[in-house]
């Protein structure tokens, strides 16, 4: 099991119906808190009243514990893409190793729409407590893959009209001059070697990010993010 602390972390795990029990302060709740507490009974997770062990500021009083993030399979992403057909968001992770960075990617998946995040079985970053508490409730909120053969799964991407952006410095395009509104698979990789050559071949486009220093590189989780913003800002 795990634990998230902050207001924010906790109500969207309740949303999410992944919490287990509730902590919140002895004697009287101010509003956000009791806020949380009427959320918890309406969606049957527990309460107990008692002291956080985690900074007070961060954990602003409250932390929850919740059930594991569930990590889906190969064919569970096939029953996805079967099921639907229209404005389909996915965003693939490319040995992104660091647990952070993960959680990081995770929450802006969450705050994005993005219908499922998907990661290789191997040379990926593990689901486990560092990168939950850095996903801030939101690893809960969204749909986690795990393929076996990621060069595989962007060709059943495409099989179903995806059409696959990956990031890339070389040989890319403006993000913002492609056509993003469409069915769209983002695909980033680590910021030390980027997306693999395999990976690479398979994409439809290439993107970058215009910036005055392209050669002091964005943190994976910023570019996914500026990403994801200029695909919901075309849509």
């Amino acid at each position: 099991m795990n634990t998230v602390v902050g207001i924010h972390a906790v109500q969207l795990a309740l949303e999410a119906r992944a919490g287990i029990c509730l902590t919140v302060p002895e004697g009287k709740l101010n509003v956000r808190q009791q806020s949380l507490v009427a959320l918890a009974q309406r969606v049957g997770c527990r309460i107990e009243h008692g002291q956080v062990d985690r900074d007070e500021v961060a954990s602003q009083g409250v932390a929850l514990e919740i059930r594991d993030p569930a990590v889906r399979s190969e064919k569970e992403l096939e029953a996805q893409l079967a099921g639907e057909s229209a404005g389909l968001l996915f965003l693939v992770l490319d040995g992104v190793t660091d647990p952070r960075n993960f959680g990081a990617c995770l929450r802006s998946a969450a705050s994005f729409g993005v219908d499922g995040v998907i990661v290789a079985k191997d040379h990926s970053a593990p689901l486990n407590e560092a990168a939950i508490k850095t996903a801030s409730g939101a690893a809960s909120l969204v749909r986690i893959y795990q393929v076996v053969n990621l060069a595989r799964c962007l060709d059943t991407l495409k099989k179903h009209g995806i059409w696959v952006v990956g990031t890339a410095l070389t040989d890319s395009q403006p993000l913002s001059d492609i056509d993003l509104k469409g069915n769209i698979a983002l695909v980033v990789g680590a910021e030390e070697t980027g997306i693999r050559q395999k990976t690479r071949d398979r994409c439809d486009f290439l993107a970058a990010i215009p910036c005055p220093y392209p050669d002091l590189s964005l943190n994976v989780s910023v570019a996914t993010g500026i990403c994801l913003y200029e695909i919901n800002r075309q849509r």
